[in-house]
């Protein structure tokens, strides 16, 4: 649906096709958007993006010389404040970044339902002042030797939060309670399946039930009586899921616990 908000737009893709595509289908979809500029790699984007201040940029990933998000980068140095959504065909890695990170991104082909989907986020958020502080949480996340972040949408934007930190999520309703080692809690309207896709590439994050969600490194013994109970640093003691008992006990073994 459009909206009254006038957002423009840099487009940056090595590809006519690509770049023309995104174009067209912003014109059909989100008339709201105007596409002030296209770059084909990422020198000239940076310098469309200094030179037309959009309200979101739409990068390729993979370009040649400097990909989207080396570009990315540079505009977290330079201090410009620019909504990202990055445009990538299929990469595990960056996407499970992003999903950390709480970067939009739209995987090629991109079709119509997904393109919606992200530009009434782009509407959403333009009224949030996070741009820079995910794209710093997305630079760190692509950085396999530093402490990874998961950003977590809070009143006021996103917290951010070490993943070793996270002790535990408890499912209650429609809503995620996170609980941290420093005995603090978040709580995010977003449902477990979302964490448990999130947290994928941790192999320590492990499903035990289907209300909770456990940080393997922070739990304290396990008891085998009955289905299992699993006590966590805190004190917290967690049923285990009878149809999960197998798949734990395999876990527990590879990993010495």
């Amino acid at each position: 649906m459009a909206n009254n908000i006038h957002i423009k737009a840099v487009v940056v893709d090595d590809s006519p096709q690509a770049r023309k595509l995104l174009r067209l289908m912003l014109q059909e979809f989100a008339p709201d958007i105007e596409v002030v500029a296209e770059a084909e790699n990422g020198n000239l984007g940076i310098t469309a993006i200094k030179t037309y201040a959009p309200d979101v940029a739409f990068l390729d990933i993979d370009m040649p010389e400097k990909s989207g998000i080396e570009l990315a980068e540079e505009l977290v140095k330079e201090n410009i404040h620019c909504r990202i959504v990055f445009t990538t065909a299929f990469n595990q890695y960056a996407i499970n970044a992003f999903r950390l990170s709480a970067i939009d991104y739209l995987l090629k082909p991109i079709n119509e339902q997904q393109l919606i989907e992200s530009v009434e986020k782009i509407r959403q958020q333009l009224q949030l002042k996070t741009a820079q502080e995910q794209l710093k949480a997305l630079s760190q996340n692509l950085k396999s030797n530093q402490k990874q972040v998961i950003c977590i949408p809070s009143q006021n934007g996103y917290d951010y939060i070490n993943i070793a930190d996270i002790e535990y999520l408890e499912a209650d309703g429609s809503y995620v309670h996170l609980f941290l080692i420093d005995k603090k809690q978040k709580t995010v309207s977003k449902n477990l399946k979302y964490f448990e896709q999130t947290l994928e590439p941790f192999s320590n994050f492990v499903r035990a039930h289907r209300s909770f969600i456990i940080n393997l490194d922070l739990m304290t013994s396990f008891s085998k009586s009955g289905r299992g109970t699993i006590i966590m640093q805190n004190g917290k003691e967690v049923d285990l899921a009878r149809d999960r008992r197998s798949d734990f006990l395999t876990i527990l073994e590879k990993i010495g616990k």
